[in-house]
């Protein structure tokens, strides 16, 4: 949190501003930047867009720290779906991965059936570069998906980099809808007891426009490929497309990614992303 409040401090002098007109414009207290300065605490992940906005900045480099520093790892617990079930044209794995890999999570424990353990022990996802664990992970800070939501609005990753970085547990709640993603600063609390853990952890709500559907359920699923079908082919932009996201973050190098456009569903899309017109 200190290295994130001197970034803000930083460009907050760079864009001429000081902690109160700062504080005026984002309609907040100078006592809150200053708190954000000296590490204290964290923005609101709410008011990111418009601080980035007022710092010319990116807002994910405002408050993006490597993974690894966090040793932050994910934790899958689902038994109640088929992994390689096909949800419009993707796998319903690759909505649940794409989350973390947009984080840059790519060490995962996983709890489920001997059918999904298999299913993900194929050789494409470690060229997607995860790295498996069929167990429990011990003492470390997780990122937990107990059940197989499809979860989608605007500055999601930011509102899970913000959970990642607070520090403590956390769970992150669609505004009048279950809690979705468990955080767990110490992963053996998770185990310890679950039901109390899920009942005790702090709530951080993620606020209106997310789209939330349980993908357990088969009408539910539908609604998602629906979704999924129709954002596509409206913005010609993927969701949930785990070779999109590693080539991105450098995982995947063109000529892999241009490999892989004849061999996925989305292939037309996924030929945007590599530059082919």
């Amino acid at each position: 949190m200190k290295e994130i409040g001197s970034k803000i401090k930083e460009f907050r002098l760079l864009a001429g501003y000081t902690q109160k007109t700062l504080a005026d414009a984002l309609h907040i207290t100078d006592k809150a930047v200053s708190k954000w300065e000296r590490g204290i605490c964290l923005p609101d992940v709410t008011l990111l867009p418009k601080l980035a906005l007022l710092l010319d900045v990116d807002a994910d480099g405002l408050i993006a720290k490597n993974t690894k520093e966090n040793e932050c790892a994910g934790l899958i617990d689902i038994c109640n779906c088929d992994f390689s079930q096909v949800i419009y044209d993707k796998p319903l794995a690759y909505y649940l991965l794409s989350h973390y890999l947009l984080l840059g999570i790519t060490e995962i424990y996983v709890l489920s059936t001997n059918e999904n353990t298999a299913y993900l022990k194929s050789e494409a996802f470690q060229t997607l570069g995860f790295r498996f664990h069929f167990d429990a992970p011990k003492n470390r800070n997780t990122m937990i998906l107990n059940r197989p939501w499809f979860l989608f609005g605007s500055n999601l990753t930011q509102h899970f980099q913000g959970a990642i970085l607070s520090g403590r547990s956390l769970v992150l709640v669609p505004e009048n809808q279950a809690p979705v993603f468990f955080f767990a600063r110490e992963s053996d609390s998770y185990f310890q007891d679950k039901k109390r853990f899920v009942k005790s952890v702090a709530s951080r709500t993620l606020g209106r426009g997310m789209i939330c559907f349980d993908m357990s359920e088969p009408e539910k699923a539908l609604d998602v490929a629906s979704f999924v079908k129709a954002y596509q082919n409206n913005t010609g932009l993927l969701i949930g497309s785990l070779e999109e996201i590693a080539y991105r973050k450098g995982i995947l190098s063109l000529e892999m990614l241009q490999k892989m456009i004849s061999k996925v569903p989305y292939g037309r899309l996924l030929q945007r992303v590599a530059g082919k017109p």
